[in-house]
């Protein structure tokens, strides 16, 4: 009894090394045939990307042409993933193909070894290059791909064109004005704020507080001719731009053209932009298609200063598979036959401003698209990066803006700060 004992302990030992390099998995054997065997596959997305993708009809059209099959749509309210994590680790495939997630929280799971990698994919009309490559490469790890990007956000400038008429901020085409520098889009701000009293009918500006983080910030940085990431792909703490960055927060904020709502409600910029009473907001650029249900064609994004000649920022959200998956196959097929397609793009696109990674889906989508595709595609554009401690990062970058723009800190304490308290976390990639 003694040896067996001695045995089983000494396989267990043995067997650490093997489970830790596949990350703590055993292989999963797949159905034979998934063409043929009845099988069921579990999709799960997060509930806003549910709400403005056809997940279900494009589920119910994938069983109609496979019977053999059955989908199952649920909803992931957790959008750190971290049950995925947890779940995932001890073998349990409880998803099969997962929607949402950016590169910052998909990237923690390819850290762990839990993903499917997608590299037999990107092959004929799927190949790579038909991809915007930033989003694609940047969830590449040691020569691995692993989660497809299904959808694009663009940073810009989203504004109520009626607003922008009324305060002379038009060509005499009618086009909108862009602003030039930082002055200008506070000039932007001042003109367009309507009224007089401590609340205001209307504010010209409208920057998010607590959302986007390094996302915003280092669009503004990049737009302005500034250097947002450094070679190894880690944040540029030390900008210049930041600066002027923080000095044009405070501004339009303490002069009293531009809300603090998002202090509060991360929503409020959208919000007010729907219901006329912001003029001017910097978030993603499907804000200003969501606002076209309340303004029509006078809701429109315009660049941020610097970002026709600069570029903009990019990020992806993706769909990805546990290894732990038997029906990797089925999830692969999906894509290729349901979500990367026109029917699905549009859907997304028209309605809320969702643009597609795969480029060739922008063929057909409306004349909105034209501007942010060409931004998009600039050489100066940049994308997201998933640090090891980007959320502390994203979270020091809310906390001064909020005091810059209430008048607690001065930008240059601000910068510091950013400067200190940045430098001191860990910002390399993810690995």
């Amino acid at each position: 009894m003694k040896k067996a004992i001695l045995f089983l302990v000494i396989l267990s030992l043995a067997l650490v090394p093997f489970l830790m390099a596949n990350g703590g998995q055993e292989e999963v054997k797949a159905v034979s045939d998934w063409t043929k065997d009845e099988v069921t596959m579990k999709i799960e997305g997060m509930g806003w990307i549910l709400s403005k993708f056809p997940i279900q009809e494009a589920a119910d059209r994938f069983m109609a042409d496979h019977p053999n099959v059955t989908v199952e749509v649920s909803s992931n309210q957790d959008n750190e993933l971290n049950s995925y994590m947890l779940n995932w680790s001890t073998g349990d495939a409880d998803v099969d193909l997962a929607f949402g997630g950016a590169a910052p929280q998909v990237g923690k799971l390819a850290a762990k070894d839990l993903l499917m990698p997608w590299n037999d994919f990107y092959s004929g009309d799927f190949d790579k290059g038909n991809f915007l490559s930033h989003s694609v490469e940047v969830v590449n790890k040691a020569g691995e791909y692993f989660a497809i990007p299904f959808m694009e956000e663009a940073m810009s400038l989203q504004a109520n064109k009626a607003v922008m008429r009324e305060a002379g901020l038009v060509n005499a085409d009618g086009s909108p004005m862009f602003p030039k520098n930082l002055d200008e889009l506070a000039e932007f701000a001042k003109k367009m704020t309507k009224g007089s009293g401590e609340v205001k009918d209307v504010y010209g500006f409208s920057w998010n507080f607590t959302n986007f983080g390094d996302q915003q910030m280092m669009a503004a940085v990049n737009a302005l001719g500034g250097k947002a990431h450094n070679a190894d792909s880690s944040p540029n703490l030390n900008a210049p731009e930041y600066l002027d960055i923080f000095k044009f927060i405070a501004k339009v904020n303490l002069d009293g053209w531009a809300t603090k709502g998002t202090i509060s409600d991360t929503n409020a910029g959208r919000s007010g932009l729907k219901a006329g009473t912001v003029a001017m907001i910097f978030e993603a650029a499907s804000r200003a298609i969501e606002a076209k249900e309340t303004l029509g064609d006078d809701a429109i994004m315009i660049p941020f200063p610097g970002m026709v000649e600069n570029g903009t920022f990019i990020y992806a959200h993706y769909a990805y598979v546990p290894r732990n998956s038997k029906v990797q196959e089925v999830a692969k097929a999906f894509m290729r036959e349901q979500v990367l397609t026109k029917d699905f793009a549009s859907f997304g696109a028209e309605k809320y401003g969702k643009l597609p990674s795969f480029i060739p889906l922008y063929d057909g989508l409306s004349s909105d698209f034209e501007k942010i595709k060409e931004w998009m595609a600039l050489p100066g554009t940049i994308g997201d990066q998933s640090w090891v401690e980007g959320s502390k990062l994203n979270a020091l970058f809310f906390e001064l803006e909020q005091m810059v723009a209430t008048g607690v800190i001065t930008p240059e304490k601000a910068v510091a700060r950013l400067v200190k308290e940045g430098g001191a976390l860990n910002l390399s990639v993810v690995q």
